[in-house]
């Protein structure tokens, strides 16, 4: 079973094709820092998710989108396999994660950097429970293990 996972747009400037845009690596990055493209003479600094979280690469990347975020003066791009749906949740559909699968000292592991979930509702498989990935807690994060991208 595939992993699905929701993002508040507002933590988002844009979604672009992976396609859209050479990314060049330089020398010496982490293996999960896909590289930086220029995105409309703004650098952005491109980081694989499934490379960060110890995931397997995906087999096509077709559907592959770079989810663009500002944060200050910097901006980085998160490599997601796809996206799939935007719309609209109510607040009364958020809830806290539960304790269990929070596991925010995970560096590893996708959980640390969701604290939500949200319920989706629908009839039999249209009926989904999604983790909210926080991605400034992410790039918080980043910024402690790799001081370079501290904005």
């Amino acid at each position: 079973m595939e992993n699905r996972y929701a993002m508040e747009i507002k933590q988002v400037r844009e979604i672009i094709d992976l396609s859209i845009g050479e990314i060049t690596r330089p020398p010496g990055l982490p293996a999960f820092m896909r590289g930086m493209m220029n995105l409309r003479q703004q650098m952005v600094t491109v980081i694989d998710l499934r490379s960060l979280y110890g995931m397997a690469p995906l087999e096509d990347s077709s559907k592959s989108k770079i989810l663009v975020v500002d944060r200050g003066d910097e901006c980085y791009g998160l490599l997601v396999d796809a996206v799939e749906n935007i719309m609209t949740i109510n607040d009364n559909r958020r809830f806290s994660a539960p304790k269990m699968m929070r596991n925010p000292s995970a560096q590893g592991d996708p959980r640390a950097e969701m604290e939500e979930v949200i319920d989706i509702e629908g009839e039999g498989d249209a009926h989904q429970t999604l983790s909210v990935f926080n991605c400034d807690s992410l790039l918080a994060r980043l910024a402690k293990e790799l001081p370079a991208l501290a904005a």
